[in-house]
């Protein structure tokens, strides 16, 4: 899935913060995307560092401390069936089919996977287990209720612009800046060498648009690449269908000489 957006916003988990944002006039640059070299410098730094990942205000989804592993994922069509033509997220309104979905997959586990909990929130059920036997491994197992996302129709496995309907009402700002940070926390991009720069609603000419603009770093023998990008997702205020592209913006190369990161 992509989106694109842009400014500051409050991904991953499954409550969302979203910061209000002004959008530059055309020509201009998004706050805190870097646009002197001593701008890019303090950016590599940060990659390098692996920390802060997201700026401030981003939508946080804490893992429970108590474990030595904690893996979060929502269940897709091929968790069900593996041979379905498409991958994506399941949707329910009904508690117990989610639940009967969570213990298929815990079912098909090496160790079957014991429901310890369980969650709701508007946008999704969640079914917390441990393998049988092995409770310091925590599995979040969650299925996006229908009347917040449908993600029917969008083909993980060869990504296009459809990204589904978001059937959350009032669809504001505020609601897609949610989807959009929520959204990250599950794609490649949440990932080490990547880290958000900004999120923030964007203008478009008609509808609604978040663009977070994104930083990777690629490790290089003598250079590292450091590329820029914005994944923007849309929304039709009426119908709720979502679009989303990601646009490259620039990149450049630094290296590290001790702890100082230098141009390359």
């Amino acid at each position: 899935m992509l989106l694109r957006l842009c400014g500051s916003l409050a991904v991953a988990a499954t409550m969302f913060a979203i910061a209000a944002c002004t959008v530059p006039p055309a020509g201009e640059p998004r706050a805190g995307v870097p646009t002197e070299p001593s701008d890019d410098l303090s950016l590599a730094a940060q990659l390098y560092a692996g920390t802060p990942r997201t700026p401030a205000g981003f939508l946080a989804d804490p893992p429970p401390q108590s474990f030595l592993q904690v893996t979060t994922y929502h269940l897709k069509t091929r968790h069900l069936d593996a041979t379905a033509p498409t991958q994506h997220e399941l949707c329910t309104d009904l508690w117990a089919q989610a639940l009967a979905w969570s213990e298929v997959v815990a079912a098909q586990a090496s160790s079957y996977l014991d429901l310890v909990g369980n969650i709701e929130t508007e946008r999704y059920y969640e079914f917390d287990r441990v393998p049988h036997g092995d409770p310091q491994r925590y599995e979040r197992m969650r299925v996006f209720r229908c009347g917040y996302v449908d993600r029917g129709g969008v083909d993980l496995d060869t990504p296009g612009d459809f990204a589904g309907t978001l059937n959350v009402r009032p669809l504001d700002a505020a609601a897609l800046g949610g989807l959009a940070e929520y959204l990250w926390e599950f794609s490649e991009y949440d990932n080490v060498d990547h880290a958000v720069v900004s999120s923030a609603a964007g203008a478009v000419t008609t509808g609604l648009a978040h663009t977070l603009t994104l930083a990777s770093l690629e490790r290089g023998s003598t250079c590292d690449r450091v590329s820029l990008s914005e994944w923007t997702t849309t929304a039709d205020p009426a119908t709720g269908e979502l679009r989303s592209t990601v646009t490259p913006l620039r990149e450049f190369s630094v290296h590290r000489v001790g702890d100082t990161v230098v141009g390359c």
